[in-house]
């Protein structure tokens, strides 16, 4: 009984969770919205407003510096390099890396960037010319995809070039970081959500796809909206109930909201949340 009172008193306020260190494997993941479809909304189903279906062609995203820590100042690790994926092109998560030699420990200060490219970022899944496209015009996030409606189909083709760290990221069920299992394995995932770029709320939990201010934006009919388009769109000429949430001393268009959306794209483990940080 003294033995085991004992154990329990040293256990008590500390986060350590066994003696041998574990590893940590991280993964990448579009989920199905990108790499298949977004379909219009249906009953409880969640889609878009007024019967559009969006598919991406391209989802490009440089991101990296994946860091495991903890707030006592205990060191996991990381994954330095930034690496270029093609999310499109992913259909299940990818495992890009494994953090070896992890302490048993709560790791409460999980985080990851998602940066414009630079002649140091390498290949994930995404091509050479992939690479030169995000490095050449200096992009963390570059995407092409098409909305289609009763034979109807507008392309677009955006690029985005804020630097973004992802921080503090939660699970799901809202517990912090990681629980590195003594000498097991644990899995963490980078999750991006592509839906985003269609919300009409920059902060409401119930925000609504809609595609249609984004087709109208066309202005020469090309069938392409480009962000020099969407910055044409002064949000005061769209409905009072949608695409707000935000500073609107800053966010004025909707190419500025679109901006402020790829901010938000990245989470954690599926639906966890981060603390976006723009750097």
């Amino acid at each position: 009984m003294a033995l085991a009172l004992s154990v329990f008193i040293l256990g008590c306020g500390s986060d350590s969770i066994g003696t041998s260190p574990g590893t940590v494997s991280v993964s990448i993941w579009g989920e199905d919205f990108i790499a298949g479809r977004i379909p219009p909304l249906m009953g409880s189903v969640a889609g878009f407003e007024n019967g559009w279906t969006v598919r991406y062609s391209r989802f490009l995203v440089n991101v990296g510096d994946f860091t495991v820590a903890a707030a006592d100042g205990t060191a996991g690790g990381a994954l330095p390099a930034m690496r270029v994926y093609d999310l499109k092109n992913t259909p299940t998560p990818l495992v890009f890396g494994r953090i070896g030699g992890v302490p048993s420990h709560r790791m409460d200060r999980v985080s990851y960037r998602i940066a414009p490219a630079t002649a140091a970022s390498v290949a994930g899944n995404a091509s050479a010319a992939d690479i030169t496209l995000l490095q050449s015009n200096g992009y963390a996030i570059y995407v092409e995809g098409e909305g289609t409606r009763e034979g109807a189909s507008v392309r677009f083709r955006w690029g985005f070039t804020q630097n973004v760290l992802f921080e503090r990221c939660a699970n799901p069920d809202k517990s912090s970081g990681l629980a590195i299992p003594s000498g097991g394995n644990i899995d963490a995932q980078i999750t991006i959500h592509g839906d985003h770029f269609f919300y009409d709320d920059l902060q409401s939990p119930t925000a609504r796809l809609r595609f249609d201010a984004i087709a109208a934006a066309d202005a020469d009919d090309d069938g392409t909206v480009t962000l020099d388009e969407l910055a044409q769109i002064d949000l005061t000429t769209l409905p009072s109930s949608q695409y707000g949430g935000g500073d609107m001393s800053r966010v004025r268009t909707l190419r500025d909201f679109m901006t402020a959306i790829s901010a938000t794209l990245g989470h954690f483990n599926g639906e966890g949340d981060c603390q976006e940080r723009i750097q």
